[in-house]
């Protein structure tokens, strides 16, 4: 009986575990109060701003595209909008954070969103 319910609650924190590492929820870019709501099309995972204090922010827009998980690595693209480019994208979810690191145009740097907490 006490196997049992080790193993119940083994795979219980797994589960937990595992869940948390995902790229769904809304996320805040740490830069002008801007959101990023992230949402699943097709198979695919995408993130639109949905609130800014910068003016020239596009409410609605994709900044995050095409992103696809395979063999535990997230792939993507991230819309710059300074630049009015795509770059590729590796997505890094942990706890409460989302590590982006951008290449493109010789460049490479990290950006970390933190998860919205639930109000």
């Amino acid at each position: 009986m006490k196997k049992v319910i080790s193993l119940i609650l083994s795979l219980g924190i797994f589960v937990s575990i595992s869940a948390q590492n995902t790229i769904e929820g809304t996320w805040n870019t740490g830069r002008d109060n801007t959101l990023i709501e992230t949402y699943q099309k097709n198979g695919e995972w995408f993130g639109k701003v949905i609130s800014s204090d910068n003016p020239k922010a596009e409410i609605g827009n994709d900044v995050l595209r095409n992103i696809t998980e395979s063999g535990g690595e997230w792939k993507g693209k991230l819309f710059m909008a300074k630049r009015g480019r795509l770059v590729d994208a590796i997505v890094e979810p942990s706890d409460d954070k989302l590590e982006i690191t951008i290449s493109g145009g010789g460049m490479k740097r990290t950006l970390t969103w933190s998860r919205k907490s639930e109000e």
